[in-house]
Formats: C-alpha cells, sequence, structure tokens
C-alpha cells in the first residue's frame, strides 16, 4: 500500500506530463504536469480520446495507427520516444518530446505517454539560429568592408608608386639639366 502512495506521488509531482489510455485511445488518468501543458481540467478529458490533444493530420489518424498496432503488433512508437506536435486547449501548437510504454493491467491493455514539453527548448534553439545568422551577416559585411579598404589601400599604394616612379623620374631629368646647364655654362658655346 505504501509502494502505491508513493508511485503515485512521484506521478502527481513529475514535470513532465503523464497520461494514461486504454485500448481504444480513451484518456483515463493525466498527472497535473500534462494539465498544465495542454491547458485543461481533468474532468474535461478524462474519457475524450487522446486524439483532441493532437494537432491534424495526427488526429484524424491516431485511431488507425493505435489498431494497426493491435492488428500487427508493428510498434511505431509505442517504447520509442520521438518528438511530435502538440494542441492545447487555446488552440496553440507547441512541441514535445513523446515516449509511450504499454503495460497489461488487470486483463486490459493500458498505454502511458510521458510528455517533455519542448517549447522553451526550441524558442532557445531559434534565438540561437538567429542570433547566429546576424553574428554570420555582421561577420561578412565586416570582410566586405576589410577586403574595400584593403583594395582602396592597394589601389593607393600603386597611385603612390606611380607617383614615387614619376617623381623619381622628374628628380633624374631635373638632375640631368642640371647637369647640362651647369655644363654649358661651364663650356662656352664654340
Amino acid at each position: 500500500m505504501e509502494s502505491a502512495k508513493l508511485l503515485q506521488a512521484i506521478i502527481e509531482t513529475a514535470i513532465d506530463g503523464i497520461i494514461t489510455i486504454d485500448d481504444r485511445g480513451r484518456i483515463e488518468s493525466l498527472n497535473p504536469s500534462a494539465l498544465k501543458i495542454f491547458g485543461y481540467k481533468a474532468e474535461e478529458l478524462i474519457g475524450k480520446n487522446i486524439s483532441v490533444l493532437m494537432p491534424e493530420p495526427d488526429r484524424s489518424r491516431h485511431d488507425g495507427y493505435l489498431l494497426n498496432y493491435q492488428n500487427t503488433g508493428e510498434k511505431k512508437i509505442i517504447g520509442k520516444g520521438r518528438e511530435v506536435k502538440g494542441l492545447r486547449k487555446d488552440g496553440t501548437q507547441f512541441p514535445f518530446r513523446l515516449a509511450v510504454s504499454e503495460v497489461q493491467f488487470q486483463e486490459r491493455i493500458i498505454y502511458t505517454g510521458f510528455i517533455h514539453d519542448l517549447s522553451k527548448e526550441k524558442e532557445a534553439e531559434e534565438f540561437l539560429k538567429n542570433y547566429t545568422m546576424e553574428l554570420e551577416e555582421l561577420v561578412e559585411d565586416r570582410t566586405k568592408s576589410l577586403k574595400k579598404m584593403l583594395y582602396e589601400l592597394e589601389e593607393a599604394k600603386d597611385e603612390a608608386n606611380v607617383s614615387l616612379e614619376k617623381e623619381k623620374e622628374l628628380n633624374r631629368m631635373k638632375s640631368r639639366f642640371v647637369s647640362m646647364a651647369s655644363h654649358e655654362f661651364r663650356t662656352p658655346l664654340s
């Protein structure tokens, strides 16, 4: 009896949502975290098909998935975890990690879904993605700016070299002229 109370206390205080359904997909129980995640009260969901918590196309396909599993034994999600979309009472969709287990209890099958809301993780992921893109754009813009500046500096260097060569040529011509003029002044015309 104590272990049942302990188990109930663990389920009631679990951070992740826990939902049990019967073999026809009807909700039997939800812990407080599941109610909070989906935005419902227990009496609004008990006895309803679990598909009310799913957006399309999963909503209309769920019963078929369940029936297919019961007929073939082919597991698509039972015993595995995967990311899916949920539908809150207010109509908003959100991502969550779903793991489903199956248990035989008192001659009937019960499926238990463990729900970990990924909304905050996805928001953080989106923020980081956008921030990374902004940084990449800044780096690209800065790189373009530096390349342009480097190109302009190369052009200025080339122009300075051309001017320097012209200056040297002028100095050589000036030196020759001064040398010739000096020679002419020292040697009279004959």
